[in-house]
């Protein structure tokens, strides 16, 4: 998904219906070095409340709203293609 600082992708891996991983499958935030380090910061604590919610309803992080909502996206995109 596009967002507004780059384009970032999740890859989902489920056994049934749970979602057993979320990973990101490739992120290109054009090597800026602010959204370089939110990213690294954000990004793990999005893939665990994917986890932890089994669904795209995350909250997101405070701080990262643009990596956020394309990750959320992401998510909720790549869980439309599993029909979950």
């Amino acid at each position: 998904m596009n967002y507004q600082f780059g384009i970032l992708s999740v890859k989902v891996d489920v056994t049934g219906t749970k979602i057993t991983k979320v990973t990101i499958g490739s992120l290109n935030d054009g090597g800026n070095p602010r959204s370089v380090s939110i990213d690294q910061q954000a990004i793990p604590m999005l893939e665990q409340q994917a986890l932890t919610a089994q669904s795209a309803n995350i909250q997101g992080v405070s701080g990262a709203s643009y990596t956020s909502a394309g990750f959320k996206m992401s998510l909720q995109s790549a869980l439309k293609q599993l029909g979950l």
